[in-house]
């Protein structure tokens, strides 16, 4: 779920207006809006930002989400700490695992730090989504060529 609920207007907005293909659109779409926990993307990301994703060898176009993900303090601090007794079947921390688990695309990364504030442990999650564009035809050709 989006922490701020005039982002999910905005995120709506943006992802109609993406060149992402189907189904990773609508894939992506749902991961974030059905979030079962608090998440807030801090900047909608412009369609000129540029990644190197791993598996694709190249400088593709493509859309870099920051998402900053807020968990029950307790619940993380029992994770970290291999007291797994402590969790619950629904606590924030199973829930959080499960959807990074549910992640659409393999193009991910987690921040290993931990921030906390307000009782809740923040976790900072970066998702790549390359766009089908000119330039990513142009790469996928030069690779068969090659």
């Amino acid at each position: 779920m989006l922490v701020h609920p005039l982002q999910r207007k905005e995120f709506e907005t943006w992802i109609g207006n993406s060149s992402i293909k189907e189904p990773e659109r609508k894939n992506f779409f749902n991961w974030i809006v059905n979030s079962p926990v608090q998440i807030y993307i801090p900047r909608i990301p412009p369609v000129g930002c540029s990644i190197s994703a791993g598996w694709c060898i190249g400088d593709y176009n493509g859309y870099v989400f920051d998402i900053t993900v807020s968990i029950d303090h307790f619940d993380w601090m029992s994770y970290i700490n291999k007291e797994y007794k402590y969790i619950s079947i629904d606590s924030e921390v199973i829930n959080y695992l499960n959807w990074i688990g549910d992640i659409p695309t393999s193009r991910f990364s987690i921040d290993q730090r931990t921030g906390y504030f307000d009782k809740k442990a923040h976790k900072k999650i970066s998702v790549y989504l390359i766009k089908e564009d000119e330039k990513f035809y142009e790469i996928e050709a030069e690779k068969k060529a090659s």
